[in-house]
């Protein structure tokens, strides 16, 4: 097996690692990290910052210690700079001693990640703070205890701005967030987002929608509408990079968008060069002959111990597709959705249904609407569904994850026998109801 060499860390490469070593006790691994951390819960850093997770400690899943334990080599605070397949050896920049140079490999794992975008307004502006790293959360701590920090700008309303808003929130600190668009969290629908305005509204957060930062001066951010708003602090989250820019003469696929395209065992065109993590570009488990890019952990997770079972000889263990299964809550909100993207589903005959009922009894106290949107093609594929709800939502996108998995259309949803109790459900099932609406639709169109 020889040397495997991983470029970076967190869910992606440290996983990999940490798999490939659990097959194997003897073959030598190397991880390259740029950053300080090698792994921890990227997704638990907002929770922290608002103190529902109570330690920073709970954050750390490994270190470099930890891995040497393994007999696994960590080298943070170095980057990859080049990578040269013909001769199996990369490039290395140490970032704090400036020294460079070659490290040989029998196989190649590319975890790089991305970086987070910057407003262009906010280049180099120390108020502006990004949310990615743990050390992102040790400096927006540090800054909001040593500023004594009582009003935040939160830019972007993806998982990040959302979720830093909430918990901020939490910790009784003022949040405007400002949005380019009028459509809130973009990854559901725009006529269910409409519930979230409300519920931030409710929450004390300001809205500014349909407007970006033009520029930051004296305290105050100057938005294209021509309003000025105070901005002591600011944290954006408007999505990422990707850190693919080192592999441009290497031979390895990169698309236009800085992805890596992958087969069903994580190799890139390069049989002993894989990818995973972020850059990864794979395709949809229920609609291969679509592309997938899904930064989530999940995909990570799986990907890495194909990877390592790959590389180990175990040729049996493949990766099967994605669902892009993805869930946030919003203060009382659940919102979630499966399947495609928007975009996606557009290019495919299909039709929509849109159920709502209540997610438990009704006669239930706390019982409140649950609403489904489902995309279902004209063989029954559910192509996509989203959901948003207070209580539920993911209980329903399991089920629907794993009736997809096993090959379920959505006409095979009134045959999904749920758990019923009145605290839990209704009589009448909401899934059970968008199987038996899609049944009456298919029989308009001629198709059931």
């Amino acid at each position: 097996m020889g040397k495997t060499v991983v470029v970076g860390g967190v869910a992606g490469g440290a996983t990999a690692a940490s798999q490939l070593r659990r097959l194997n006790p003897e073959c030598e691994i190397v991880i390259f990290e740029k950053d300080r951390d090698i792994s921890f819960a990227n997704c638990g850093l907002p929770y922290h910052i608002g103190g529902e997770v109570a330690k920073r400690s709970q954050l750390i899943a490994a270190t470099p210690e930890s891995f040497g334990k393994k007999d696994v080599t960590v080298r943070t605070y170095h980057e990859v700079i080049e990578v040269n397949t013909s001769e199996n050896f990369v490039t290395v920049k140490n970032l704090k001693s400036g020294e460079i140079f070659e490290e040989s490999y029998d196989h190649l794992v590319l975890s790089p990640g991305g970086r987070p975008r910057i407003v262009p307004a906010l280049a180099g502006v120390p108020e502006n703070h990004v949310l990615h790293t743990l050390e992102d959360m040790d400096k927006i701590m540090k800054y909001i205890d040593d500023e004594g920090i009582q009003e935040v700008v939160v830019v972007g309303s993806g998982f990040i701005g959302m979720e830093v808003t909430e918990n901020l929130r939490m910790r009784d600190i003022d949040v405007t967030l400002v949005h380019r668009n009028g459509h809130l969290y973009g990854h559901i629908e725009e006529e269910m987002a409409a519930v979230l305005q409300q519920t931030l509204e409710d929450h004390g957060v300001t809205l500014k929608m349909n407007s970006e930062i033009d520029r930051v001066a004296d305290g105050y951010a100057h938005l294209t509408t021509n309003e000025k708003i105070p901005a002591p602090m600011i944290i954006q989250g408007i999505g990422l990079t990707l850190n693919t820019e080192f592999l441009r003469d290497s031979g390895v696929d990169v698309t236009d968008r800085g992805l890596i395209p992958v087969n069903e065992y994580g190799q890139t065109n390069i049989e002993n060069v894989y990818a995973l993590g972020d850059i990864m570009e794979t395709n949809y488990l229920h609609a291969p002959e679509i592309r997938a890019n899904i930064k989530l952990a999940w995909p990570a997770h799986r990907m890495a111990y194909t990877i390592a079972n790959h590389i180990h000889g175990e040729y049996d263990v493949k990766f099967e597709g994605l669902l892009g299964t993805n869930i946030m809550r919003l203060f009382e909100y659940e919102i979630g959705a499966i399947g495609l993207e928007r975009k996606d589903v557009r290019g495919i005959e299909h039709f929509v249904i849109d159920n709502q009922q209540n997610f438990k009894a009704g006669y239930m106290e706390g019982a409140s609407k649950i609403r489904i949107k489902m995309y279902v093609g004209n063989d029954g594929t559910i192509l996509r569904a989203a959901m948003i709800s207070k209580s539920g939502v993911d209980k329903r996108l399991d089920t629907l994850a794993a009736h997809i998995r096993a090959g379920g259309k959505a006409q095979d949803l009134i045959n999904i026998e749920v758990a019923y109790s009145p605290p839990f459900s209704s009589p009448k099932s909401d899934l059970n109801m968008v199987g038996y609406k899609a049944i009456e639709e298919m029989k308009k169109r001629g198709l059931y």
